[in-house]
């Protein structure tokens, strides 16, 4: 704070009337040097801050990735703090990068209800969003009965034009398709 404005401050406080306004300005005054002399006054005169430049530190793989990450993402403001952000999470897989990638890409063709912007790159990077974007890992047993749900439909298909029309070549389809139902929960049986 200046002077200027600690005075100011001082007095509006005070509030004296137009007869004390002296005695108001030379105690804050006083208090000022007071204040100076015991390391509580005056600030320090600001110097300029040394800015680091992030993408200095990057290993090769966290440089080539960062720069796909920053392709991909769509709010192109402040790569420095993203490159912080990137730095920070330390060296990590190809498929993690990838990952990261992929759900900026994502984020990227996102729409935006109106009024709202972008999440900037050191924001997502720190709150770890590509994590909101992550496929979740499929269930194995769910992806069989999936598959095999698929497959006992097209058997039923097959049994019924099979049925209308007796065509021989249906009825060798038919077996391939029941040998490979059967085939497969055997497999989940088994499994």
């Amino acid at each position: 704070m200046s002077k200027k404005r600690f005075i100011q401050a001082v007095i509006a406080r005070c509030l004296p009337s137009p007869d004390k306004r002296q005695a108001a300005l030379d105690y804050a005054e006083d208090l000022w040097d007071w204040l100076t002399k015991t390391g509580y006054g005056a600030d320090q005169p600001a110097t300029p801050r040394e800015t680091k430049r992030w993408s200095d530190e990057f290993t090769h793989r966290q440089a080539l990735a960062f720069k796909a990450f920053w392709e991909a993402f769509a709010y192109k403001k402040g790569s420095n703090r993203a490159a912080m952000r990137w730095v920070q999470l330390g060296e990590l897989s190809k498929d993690e990068y990838q990952a990261i990638i992929d759900a900026a890409k994502q984020e990227a063709q996102r729409p935006l209800p109106p009024g709202q912007v972008r999440k900037m790159a050191e924001g997502w990077l720190f709150e770890r969003r590509w994590e909101d974007h992550a496929r979740p890992q499929a269930d194995p047993s769910r992806q069989l009965a999936l598959e095999l749900n698929r497959l006992m439909n097209e058997l039923a298909g097959l049994n019924s034009l099979y049925n209308t029309s007796k065509e021989p070549a249906l009825k060798g389809q038919i077996k391939r398709l029941e040998q490979q139902i059967q085939t497969m929960r055997n497999a989940h049986q088994g499994a």
